[in-house]
């Protein structure tokens, strides 16, 4: 049941469960102890403006939680997280303005339903010889993929564009490069960066996605062989790196 809440203590009650600790609030801010959270929680001192812009800069808590009478927590998580994918496309400098663009008409092209087929580093961990991932992008930007539940966001430049998703289960980043050209096709390559399996290692791999659903035969039909489409690191040439490598001081 999605919980409704009301009030901004109540909705700070929320944030302070989910998001930070009171503790960390209290630090941040610079409060001397955690009576002012404490309070605020209860509802005996206002949360007023100047806190909310140190939750939104400290934590990326937007301020337009606060504004609204009443959010679901749903409602809450979903602008938490479409303010984090906005700071992120927020351009920082010169060049990441003239890099990324607000394409509309490919991104209209581009949201909905892909399927993805690639070799996996390990053959024998995919049932076909084959990976199938479904990938979806959503309406703010956001890309996510089944089965794994991998989450991530689109970066769209002016004639390539990236896909940026971190694993479900570690830190991990993997990023996907396509053509734009190729986007309004249905069909199209791309090119990922990834880890091997478990591991550290990184590895490129060539595949593509498809608005059509492909048995496994197929798509290897189209991939062709597993040897063209991946390259993986040389471990004798990181050998020889780390042999050079200084002590960090």
């Amino acid at each position: 049941m999605n919980q409704l809440l009301h009030t901004p203590a109540q909705k700070l009650d929320y944030l302070l469960e989910h998001y930070m600790s009171a503790t960390e609030v209290t630090k941040a801010f610079g409060f001397k102890s955690n009576t002012m959270i404490s309070n605020m929680r209860k509802g005996q001192t206002n949360i007023a403006t100047l806190h909310m812009e140190g939750l939104e800069k400290h934590f990326g808590i937007p301020k337009e939680i606060f504004a609204n009478q009443v959010c679901s927590a749903e409602e809450i998580d979903n602008l938490i997280e479409n303010y984090k994918i906005i700071k992120t496309d927020e351009p920082n400098n010169k060049l990441s303005n003239n890099v990324f663009s607000n394409n509309e008409k490919l991104f209209q092209k581009l949201k909905g339903v892909w399927y993805g087929y690639l070799y996996p580093s390990n053959p024998a961990s995919a049932k076909h010889g084959v990976w199938e991932v479904k990938t979806i992008i959503k309406d703010d930007y956001t890309v996510v993929d089944e089965p794994w539940g991998n989450r991530g966001y689109i970066q769209l430049g002016k004639h390539e564009s990236l896909i940026i998703k971190e694993s479900y289960d570690n830190d991990d980043l993997t990023i996907i490069r396509f053509s734009n050209r190729q986007v309004p096709s249905a069909h199209f390559r791309f090119v990922i960066i990834s880890n091997q399996n478990n591991t550290l290692h990184e590895m490129v791999n060539f595949g593509f996605f498809s608005r059509k659903q492909y048995s496994p035969d197929e798509a290897k039909e189209i991939l062709g062989d597993i040897e063209s489409k991946q390259l993986k690191l040389d471990l004798a040439f990181n050998d020889r790196l780390n042999e050079r490598a200084v002590v960090p001081q």
